[in-house]
């Protein structure tokens, strides 16, 4: 034993003791009261790298001068307390090989006291601990460029304590759930966040798998803390401890609701695409361009070519054996073709095995090569048996069509849905003695039209085809000895399902004889209303007089006689009047002198002048406006409306005696409406009232007086005012007259 060593030792078996202290694998030391280094075993020189002569009978500070402050720090305190001080991991600063370098022990600074109770020695068992603290560095390392690669992968991590349930994730898992980075949730919250189908059939089958095989992985629907709906796939791993029992799972998760979504847009797509080749019966194939070569034939392909689908199947060379002989240069050419652009496109016949024939069409497209793969063409194939056989129904039905329309006298044309002009029958060409592309060509159908109708005509074909509503127009065509002559065009639109116009057909016909016999028959009425109106007004002025004269006369005959002469002289002069303006509308030259004026005014006139001659029957007046209207129009035409309906009202209404007028405002327009309690109007009759000479019948059959054509001047007086006339009526119980007038102010 060296003299060094503490006589207090002595007492123990003195050899026993030295040999455990200097063989043990950590070192130890002993540390007087006066922090004099008295004992250090063989590993705790080695440690410190010291010579047992450097620091035995030295103090500590002296030994470790770069450590005194942390070093008095803690002894101060184990002496104090009475406390071992523990450091595991401490790193301190040591002078090694003449470098300041920085060392990681374990160390234990223990008291030790005698028998007494004094204190005596530190006794300080010391571990370096350098590599094991570079390992935990290297797993900090390993942990952190694992944690940065699932983060910058879009990955979260988590470990699931299978016992306690108990679960440590990383930041990125609590944002997938819609979560704060920082924010923990439980395994109980996350399992809240799946899709309930998706947590009975998908995961908890995932978990049960897991514990038999030790992977568990599903891909699951969650809504998220904010409500959004996502998609998440789990990968992870059971242990398993002795027994085999779960004991702890460990994992990733990934946010895969783009994927997902891709997925089902694609698969979508594949059923789509399905279902549309499906729908439109048509055989899908691959073809090499090089070699022509033709595989992966779809079902239906084959049922094309007269194969059994499930039973047969057939070699590359399907075409070559099929294709009709007629068709082989016009296939030679698609495929020449479809080099040159990429698109293959042909139609062919086919020649089955049961040597009947089919029609069918050829598309492809040449796509470029994937990896690993060289360009093909991908391709479908069709049966158009049934669209030729309809294309050459509708051919030879074309060729009667047109075989009839030139031979009828009447000019026929049709035009696209556009408006554009494209067929002319064979007596166009013989009217107007031009070729048949002068017709087709730009709009050298108008040419033929007189100067003076060409605008309007241009004008009411555009309006019919914005519309689709049926064209209607008089006009004069030139014939070939540059004569003109009056013709009727007209022209409906044929529509499809949709209402979608798919052409015009339309028809001109020579209506100049009868257009010479109208205006032969206007000239007529011109003359006939003047030769009239001189007798009878000559007329009126004799009875006007001789009522002056006798208006006081006891003769109640003559009287009578006088009031019922002046009646029927008012009623023929109505009647010219009307001739007169039949006249003028057929000509377009129906004058009108608008102004404003006061509309309440006008039907209170016109009511109390119809009282006057008719006394018949009581007209009641209700203005529904708080104010007086007034619109701008041709008052005398105004006021002959008005006349119009209140006399047809008192013709119309023999068994009773009430005439009901009202005025008033709806959507910025004037109403009047008059109504009756007569003989009142089916449907059928409410379709022609407006119609020129049309007359309403009573129950006896019996039409009712006049001409028919007060109503018709009416509707197009209010067509000219640019405002409407309408009707409600029902059969013997009356009939109800409107007829507006945009406001053009209103009085207050």
């Amino acid at each position: 034993m060296e003299a060094n060593f503490p006589l207090s030792l002595f007492s123990l078996k003195q050899e026993v003791f030295e040999n455990v202290l200097q063989k043990t694998p950590f070192g130890f030391s002993l540390i007087s009261e006066d922090y004099v280094l008295e004992y250090a075993n063989d590993a705790w020189l080695d440690i410190l790298e010291k010579k047992r002569e450097e620091v035995v009978g030295k103090k500590i500070f002296d030994v470790f001068p770069e450590n005194e402050k942390q070093l008095l720090c803690v002894f101060e305190n184990v002496k104090k307390t009475g406390e071992p001080f523990t450091a595991p991991e401490h790193g301190v600063k040591l002078m090694r090989n003449g470098v300041l370098q920085e060392a990681f022990f374990s160390f234990v600074y223990h008291p030790i006291y005698n028998d007494e109770g004094v204190f005596q020695y530190f006794a300080t068992v010391v571990l370096e601990i350098a590599e094991l603290v570079n390992i935990k560095n290297k797993v900090k390392e390993d942990e952190e460029r694992l944690r940065l690669a699932t983060e910058s992968s879009h990955t979260a991590t988590w470990d699931l304590n299978l016992k306690t349930h108990e679960i440590v994730h990383s930041t990125y898992l609590s944002e997938i759930f819609g979560y704060q980075p920082d924010e923990e949730i439980s395994h109980q919250q996350l399992r809240g966040h799946l899709s309930e189908s998706d947590r009975i059939n998908i995961v908890e089958k995932a978990f049960e798998r897991a514990l038999k095989t030790g992977i568990y992985q599903y891909e699951a629907r969650i809504t998220d803390k904010n409500g959004i709906e996502k998609w998440v796939f789990t990968n992870g791993k059971v242990f398993f401890d002795d027994d085999h029992q779960p004991i702890r799972m460990l994992g990733v998760m990934q946010d895969i609701t783009e994927r997902k979504k891709s997925e089902i847009l694609l698969k979508q797509s594949h059923h789509q695409l399905n279902t549309a080749m499906e729908a439109t019966k048509l055989g899908r194939f691959d073809m090499n361009p090089e070699t022509l070569e033709k595989y992966n034939f779809s079902p239906r392909f084959l049922e094309i070519f007269g194969y059994d689908s499930e039973t047969e199947t057939i070699d590359s060379k399907i075409l070559e054996k099929h294709i009709h002989r007629n068709f082989i240069e016009v296939r030679a050419d698609a495929l020449r073709k479809a080099k040159e652009t990429g698109d293959l496109y042909y139609q062919t016949k086919i020649v089955l095995r049961d040597k009947s024939v089919k029609w069918i069409e050829l598309y492809g497209r040449l796509l470029p090569p994937a990896e690993g793969s060289k360009a093909y063409i991908s391709g479908t194939a069709r049966d158009i048996t049934e669209l030729k056989n309809f294309e050459e129904k509708i051919s030879e039905s074309e060729k009667k069509y047109r075989f009839l329309a030139d031979a009828m006298p009447q000019i026929v044309w049709i035009g696209e849905p556009d408006g554009k002009l494209t067929y002319f029958n064979k007596s166009t060409l013989d009217y107007s003695g031009k070729d048949y592309n002068d017709f087709v060509e730009g709009n050298g159908w108008l040419e033929i039209v007189h100067p003076d109708e060409q605008k309007e005509n241009v004008r009411l074909w555009a309006k019919s085809v914005r519309t689709k509503k049926p064209f209607f127009f008089e006009h004069r065509f030139r014939n070939k000895m540059n004569e003109y002559r009056w013709f009727m065009s007209r022209a409906y639109p044929e529509l499809d399902e949709f209402g979608n116009v798919t052409k015009w057909v339309g028809t001109s016909t020579d209506i100049d004889d009868m257009k010479k016999q109208e205006m032969q028959k206007n000239d007529f009425i011109k003359m006939a209303n003047h030769e009239l109106k001189t007798p009878v007004t000559t007329i009126k002025g004799y009875v006007q007089l001789l009522k002056k004269m006798r208006g006081e006369s006891e003769d109640k005959f003559l009287v009578n006689s006088l009031n019922t002469i002046e009646n029927q002289v008012n009623k023929l002069n109505v009647l010219i009047g009307d001739l007169l303006d039949i006249s003028r509308i057929e000509s377009g030259k129906l004058p009108l002198n608008k102004r404003e004026f006061s509309l309440l005014k006008l039907v209170t006139e016109t009511i109390e002048d119809i009282k006057a001659s008719e006394q018949s029957h009581q007209i009641n007046f209700e203005l529904m406006h708080p104010h007086d209207i007034e619109v701008y129009a041709d008052k005398d035409r105004i006021t002959q409306v008005l006349n119009n309906l209140l006399t047809n009202a008192i013709k119309y209404s023999p068994h009773s005696k009430t005439i009901n007028v009202e005025l008033f405002i709806e959507d910025h327009c004037a109403v009047v409406s008059v109504e009756d309690f007569g003989i009142g109007m089916d449907k059928n009759e409410l379709r022609k009232i407006f119609e020129r000479f049309y007359r309403v019948s009573g129950d006896d059959e019996e039409t009712f007086p006049g001409f028919g054509i007060g109503l018709f001047i009416v509707k197009d007086i209010m067509d000219r005012h640019d405002g409407k006339i309408w009707v409600e009526s029902e059969k013997n119980k009356g009939s109800k007259f409107y007829f507006s007038l945009p406001v053009y102010q209103i009085q207050k």
